[in-house]
């Protein structure tokens, strides 16, 4: 059994302890049993309780900052060769 202290909701996003690229979104319960759909992938999968914990919003560091996005004008013809520079894009 997980610690007194967690326990899970329909909605929280939890993380496999043991395989760490296994998480996704509770979505059901039977039992021990508790039901995620898995990221990307959307599959169901079933875990016993002991088996996940909680995700805080804190350890999600969704996609880059504002920092290293750069903008593009797309209304803007650009001739590519093999000396353009692309900054890993191309």
């Amino acid at each position: 059994m997980p610690p007194e202290d967690e326990f899970f909701e329909l909605g929280d996003v939890v993380e496999h302890k043991m395989n760490t690229s296994v998480f996704g979104i509770v979505i059901g319960f039977a039992g021990s049993l508790v039901y995620i759909r898995v990221s990307p992938s959307l599959a169901v999968l079933a875990f016993h309780e002991w088996e996940l914990h909680r995700v805080e919003n804190d350890e999600f560091h969704g996609g880059g900052s504002g920092d290293n996005v750069i903008p593009v004008d797309f209304t803007k013809k650009v001739r590519l060769d093999k000396n353009t520079k692309t900054k890993g894009a191309a």
